[in-house]
């Protein structure tokens, strides 16, 4: 993952849409997930460090690191089909996740898919109704540490058409 978001940024009415619609989930909202900005491809958030969320070791719980991986892999998607998110549904068919270390302090995450594959995405979403993209998360502590990295598979597939009547 690169170390700065893309050049291309969103208008601000779609990073607010997507983090509305991202923070209007209750299970983020539970547990305080918050995403903190949007681009096409990329995002950024965070989680607080609270004691409901931790696990028997004292760290924060695998499961808010997934959620938080889960939600800015979402918003980074969202990101990159901002034109189309009216006429289409995102859903996410994966989430791999790796653990590499205790998590100790507020957490953060920047999820991004490679830049490369968006055209393409975009175009077989444009033919066929239809399109998948991967995007790689990292997620840090409040050590400023990588405790846990994903690579989360989204699908995008437009919502049937209305009946006529």
């Amino acid at each position: 993952m690169t170390a700065s978001p893309p050049a291309a940024p969103l208008p601000a009415f779609a990073v607010a849409a997507v983090k509305a619609a991202l923070h209007a989930i209750p299970m983020n909202a539970t547990v305080g997930v918050q995403i903190t900005d949007v681009g096409v491809g990329w995002a950024t958030g965070e989680c607080p460090d609270t004691p409901p969320f931790r696990n028997h070791l004292g760290t924060i719980h695998a499961g808010a690191q997934f959620l938080l991986a889960e939600a800015v892999s979402g918003a980074a998607f969202a990101g990159a089909f901002a034109a189309h998110l009216q006429q289409a549904v995102p859903l996410i068919e994966k989430l791999e996740t790796h653990y590499v270390g205790r998590a100790v302090g507020d957490l953060q995450a920047r999820a991004e898919a490679d830049m490369a594959d968006l055209p393409a995405a975009a175009a077989q979403f444009q033919a066929e109704g239809r399109a998948r993209l991967v995007v790689h998360v990292s997620v840090t502590d409040g050590e400023a540490k990588e405790v846990m990295r994903a690579v989360a598979h989204w699908y995008l597939r437009a919502r049937p058409a209305p009946p006529q009547g």
